[in-house]
Order: structure tokens, then C-alpha cells, then sequence
């Protein structure tokens, strides 16, 4: 009988590039809930935080920050999906068109 030992190597092969680009992915949404968090306890729970005061203080805090590198065209894809996961809390504002962003505790 013949061993088929290349395939599962293949397979652990393939799964290596998806695999880093979702460990990627859920640094950079991450990222964003520690922006958000820092935000809240420097600014208060009442006070209104905008998605783009979230990308400001992200790219104080990581100059070199970029969504592209975390999979994302926009900074507002990268909010959305961080709302898809229930990472935070988006609230659209008609007036601006843009987000205000709420965070999200989970029960403890």
C-alpha cells in the first residue's frame, strides 16, 4: 500500500497565508479597541468619539499605521468590522455622514 503523506502537507501549506492574514486582520481590529478605550478613559464616557479622532490618535500612537496593511481599503471598513465581531458599538451621524464610536463591554 502507497502512503499519502504529501497532501496533508499541502493543505498545512495553504492554510498558512489565510491564517496569517486573519491573525493580521484581528491585530488591527485590536488596535482599534485599544485606541477606543484609551479615547474613553482620556476624554470620558459622555464625551462623543468620531472615527476619525480613532484613526488620529491610532496614528499618534503607531505612525506607521495603515488599514491597507491589515486587509482593509478604508479606515471605515476596519470600524465596521470591528462592529461585525462586536468589538465596539458604531452609531452613523446623518449630519457629518460619519461614525461615532461607542465601546463595548462585555458582561463580566
Amino acid at each position: 500500500s502507497r502512503q499519502r503523506a504529501p497532501a496533508p502537507k499541502n493543505k498545512v501549506k495553504q492554510k498558512t497565508g489565510p491564517k496569517k492574514e486573519e491573525e493580521r486582520l484581528q491585530r488591527g481590529l485590536d488596535l482599534i479597541v485599544e485606541t477606543v478605550d484609551a479615547l474613553i478613559e482620556e476624554r470620558g464616557e459622555e464625551e462623543k468619539i468620531w472615527g476619525s479622532m480613532v484613526k488620529q490618535t491610532l496614528k499618534r500612537r503607531k505612525p506607521g499605521f495603515n488599514e491597507s496593511y491589515y486587509g482593509f481599503r478604508a479606515f471605515t471598513q476596519m470600524l465596521e468590522a470591528a462592529e461585525r465581531q462586536g468589538l465596539i458599538e458604531l452609531e452613523h451621524d446623518e449630519r457629518s455622514g460619519g461614525y461615532i464610536v461607542k465601546a463595548v463591554y462585555p458582561d463580566a
